[in-house]
């Protein structure tokens, strides 16, 4: 009696387990269901554009209208627009249930423009290249000189030859450094022939020189400052290549 009885209570408590199991499983079933019954794209919203209207984006996002927004991919729209829109940096595509899809567009901004014996190329500060450019462009934006790119394409990264790489890394990095502490818009011209150091011409009357590859954050802070200090009307020499000296030559 005591085995049968035992064995009734086994067979009870796998029974019970069972039934758990496929409730959770009818349970997961139902809400896949509803998620894809009810939850599809009815409206694609978008931000941040200015460059491009919203028409040129969403047809280039491609988004399926009512296609199940859960499974709807994001990363794959954001590509799809990356590489029709040069200017687009950076897409977050939101996904607002339980009908809405939106993209906020952040744009690359044009820094610079490298001028190499081939082509002139606009480029923003991460070294992105955005478009050739012509004459009338080549005049709006900081001159690069001293370094010559490597089968250039528009939407992708600047690329230059392996002897060249360190004078493309140091570019990169001092406009990046430059368009954070809001010096790059002064800018006349940067000058990177030199493996080892930079020569910029700000406002078309200050020569600033700097080693390459140092900490570009801390040089520009205090060039910030010396441009304060030499005034409006100063010109000359900065030379920043010293470690904690800064060398300053009036032009007489």
């Amino acid at each position: 009696m005591a085995k049968k009885e035992k064995e009734r209570r086994y067979r009870k408590r796998r029974g019970g387990i069972a039934y758990t199991i496929l409730a959770v499983l009818l349970i997961a079933a139902s809400v896949v269901a509803a998620c894809t019954v009810f939850f599809r794209v009815e409206e694609v919203t978008v931000e941040g554009n200015e460059r491009y209207s919203q028409e040129q984006i969403l047809s280039v996002a491609s988004v399926e209208m009512g296609a199940n927004m859960i499974l709807t991919p994001g990363e794959q729209i954001a590509q799809r627009i990356y590489r029709a829109l040069p200017y687009v940096d950076h897409v977050e595509v939101q996904k607002r249930f339980p009908t809405t899809l939106k993209m906020v567009i952040t744009e690359s901004q044009p820094v610079a423009v490298i001028t190499g014996a081939a082509s002139a190329w606009i480029v923003d500060a991460k070294g992105k290249l955005l478009e050739q450019a012509d004459e009338t462009q080549a005049q709006e934006y900081t001159k690069v000189t001293g370094l010559e790119l490597l089968e250039p394409e528009q939407g992708a990264q600047a690329q230059t030859t392996p002897e060249n790489q360190a004078q493309l890394d140091g570019l990169t990095a001092m406009t990046t450094a430059l368009a954070s502490c809001g010096l790059m818009e002064g800018m006349t011209s940067i000058d990177v022939s030199s493996k080892t150091e930079i020569v910029m011409v700000y406002d078309g009357r200050l020569t600033v020189k700097v080693l390459n590859n140092v900490d570009f954050d801390r040089k520009l802070k205090a060039l910030k400052q010396v441009i304060a200090v030499i005034g409006e009307e100063g010109r000359g020499t900065i030379n920043m290549k010293g470690q904690d000296k800064i060398i300053w030559s009036k032009e007489n």
